[in-house]
């Protein structure tokens, strides 16, 4: 019986953790790097292995990990499109653009603000009141318009 990655059981695509740092007992900090050689261009589409630098490291918060708030450090990766020559950062499928939250971190968020009051979720889970109302809203924002064009269709 193999055991599994630490990778798989994080259950994130195309990378690899290459360490981790316990910051006191409630917080781990796993450090990651993306292992896809190319990104898609956001202005047209068209792969590009031309990397040319790294931004700053950033810290996203995901779900849990054996009881402790789990984020993630990453430094984005910055492509230059062998296509049209536009510099971008590459893109993850598993966090918007620009966000500090993991798209499940945030559908878990807006599933506990269902149940709870922003307060209660902001203090269960050691995350600003703003940024829980902010997540829920925007999401809330998404299902009803999901829901809209289902009910449509």
């Amino acid at each position: 019986m193999s055991v599994p990655r630490l990778e798989q059981l994080l259950g994130l695509p195309h990378l690899t953790i290459t360490g981790y740092e316990l910051t006191n007992a409630t917080t781990v900090i796993l450090e990651i790097k993306p292992t896809l050689k190319v990104a898609l261009c956001p202005e047209c589409g068209h792969p590009s292995a031309n990397l040319h630098d790294y931004d700053g490291p950033r810290l996203i918060r995901d779900l849990s990990l054996w009881g402790r708030h789990c984020f993630l450090r990453l430094r984005g990766r910055r492509f230059e499109c062998e296509h049209c020559g536009h510099p971008f950062t590459e893109r993850l499928a598993w966090v918007d653009f620009g966000s500090s939250h993991t798209r499940r971190y945030e559908s878990y968020v807006f599933e506990l603000c269902r149940k709870n009051t922003p307060q209660y979720v902001s203090q269960l889970e050691d995350l600003g009141y703003d940024a829980v109302e902010g997540i829920f809203l925007r999401l809330g924002k998404k299902q009803s318009i999901s829901d809209n064009s289902t009910a449509s269709a």
